[in-house]
């Protein structure tokens, strides 16, 4: 079936849980359909959490606090928010090839096998018992133990602990996530087979991203094409298929069925790395490209927060917080927002203070008048 770019991006829309009324539930139920957000903005992947399923903050942090969901490394050697019950199975099948493709980097460091393994007994001994550290105190304790944290070692050595299914960033301190032992974390992790975990990481992606294309999903897990396709033919009678520019899209089929008649959100403001635009590798539907140095400057893989329309990227926002409110600045790309838009950001600025618990307020553009949109 051949559709138009309005329909993919409807369709997107719909399978990420960008609707309204919000349809998914809570935080967990976000990380269910769209299995892994991005997650090095931390205060940003809160907000895709927070927008998909209209809790607020302090509820997205206690499914954190819980064990439901964690942060680590599953894909790309990119931070990511997952289901703390899949990280396992997941890794097993993307860690290795990631740490892999570090060795060079690692040697650069001195980070030698025998180096990473003192540093992991170290690491245990100290997190066991359900105990757990900040990334501060975890550097602090290899230093005392021999293991040098400087430069780039420490961060290197905590990802290769999480890559290897070691540890997980779990429970929240203040604004940032304490490190935990992963099966302390999770005590009751999924465990699947190669051939179940390559069948279900194409459903889990495409329930959450489709229509996407092979290059999308191979872009997104950066597992080999054949392993793709091997999960794609194990779950091929979910699937579904739509073309668009001479390009072949796949879905979840019953995922489509489910979100037909839910209403895609007119107008969002998205954090920089939200999986609306990081989760494919082609972006162009919703990002054109004349706009695309403006939202990735230089093009240094740093994303900022985006003002969306019916799924396509119109201009900018940044926030600027005092102990009193939350002022949200947005600027569009050309001449001004259609007042519909205006209308929107007004209603998006307000569920954005309800998410905080903050008084929000709306600013367009610099230096015009600004309009209100309480929230807490």
């Amino acid at each position: 079936m051949t559709i138009s770019t309005a329909a993919l991006l409807r369709m997107r829309l719909q399978s990420q849980g960008l609707v309204r009324p919000v349809a998914l539930g809570g935080p967990e139920q976000v990380v269910e359909r769209l299995f892994a957000l991005q997650g090095q903005d931390l205060a940003g992947v809160q907000w895709s959490l927070g927008l998909r399923s209209g809790v607020r903050r302090s509820e997205v942090r206690a499914a954190f606090a819980s064990g439901a969901l964690v942060r680590t490394w599953p894909f790309r050697g990119t931070l990511h928010v997952m289901a703390g019950r899949d990280v396992a199975w997941v890794l097993e099948l993307t860690g290795r090839r990631t740490l892999t493709s570090a060795a060079k980097r690692h040697r650069d460091l001195g980070l030698d096998d025998g180096t990473v393994e003192t540093a992991r007994a170290v690491a245990v001994d100290s997190l066991a018992g359900g105990r757990s550290l900040s990334r501060q105190e975890l550097f602090q304790t290899l230093d005392e133990h021999g293991v040098s944290t400087e430069s780039q070692r420490g961060a290197h050595l905590l990802w290769s602990l999480c890559l290897s299914g070691t540890c997980v960033l779990g429970p929240f301190d203040g604004d940032a996530q304490r490190i935990v032992l992963l099966d302390e974390w999770v005590p009751q992790p999924r465990t699947l087979t190669r051939e179940q975990a390559l069948v279900e990481v194409v459903a889990r992606y495409l329930a959450g991203h489709g229509p996407a294309t092979e290059a999308d999903l191979a872009w997104f897990t950066k597992l080999p094409l054949r392993d793709l396709r091997a999960g794609i033919d194990g779950c091929r009678d979910e699937l579904t298929s739509f073309s668009l520019g001479g390009a072949t899209y796949l879905a979840h089929a019953p995922t489509l069925d489910a979100v037909a008649d839910q209403r895609p959100s007119a107008v969002l403001a998205l954090p920089g790395f939200d999986e609306l635009l990081l989760g494919y590798a082609d972006r162009s539907a919703s990002l054109p490209p004349q706009h695309a140095p403006r939202t990735v400057p230089g093009n240094n893989g740093l994303f900022k927060a985006t003002v969306v329309s019916r799924g396509r990227v119109l201009g900018l926002w940044s926030r600027r917080s005092t102990a009193t409110k939350t002022v949200v600045t947005v600027t569009p790309f050309d001449g001004a927002f259609p007042s519909d838009v205006v209308s929107g950001l007004l209603r998006v600025v307000h569920a954005y203070g309800t998410y905080l618990g903050h008084p929000t307020e709306l600013l367009i553009g610099a230096g015009e008048p600004s309009t209100r949109a309480a929230g807490r």
